[in-house]
């Protein structure tokens, strides 16, 4: 079953809402390549009104916030309900992801799925787990 087959079967609210990950998730910034089935779901959601979030690990100050926009433009990623970067101050990349991921529970927000590349991407506050193998 592919993401969008699976994604079908769950309930939908205006305030659910799907997690991702960006690096080696959405797309492989070490070698400029879009993830293909990753890319094809993010668009599907967005099409079909549902609330995405992204929360990333790269550092949160201004030149990385402004590259980061860039690069999801670049890879045509809009219309995200939220964009979190890392805060240096954390050093434990679960517990920040977990931390962001409360929050947007704490805004009302029930996440369905978080999808990403590592272990910290998924977890609690995550929904389901959806974790993204290397890609070829």
């Amino acid at each position: 079953m592919n993401l969008i087959d699976f994604h079908k079967s769950l309930p939908k609210t205006e305030k659910d809402i799907v997690i991702f990950d960006i690096d080696e998730t959405l797309f492989d910034p070490y070698i400029d390549r879009k993830i293909e089935p990753v890319i094809n779901f993010y668009r599907y959601l967005v099409e079909n009104n549902y609330n995405t979030a992204i929360i990333t690990a790269r550092a949160n100050f201004p030149e990385n916030l402004r590259y980061t926009i860039n690069d999801l433009e670049r890879h045509n990623i809009k219309n995200y309900k939220f964009l979190f970067l890392r805060n240096p101050s954390y050093t434990d990349l679960y517990l920040y992801k977990r931390d962001d991921r409360k929050h947007i529970v704490d805004l009302g927000y029930t996440p369905l799925m978080s999808i990403g590349d590592k272990r910290w991407d998924m977890g609690e506050y995550g929904g389901i787990g959806i974790l993204v193998l290397p890609y070829n």
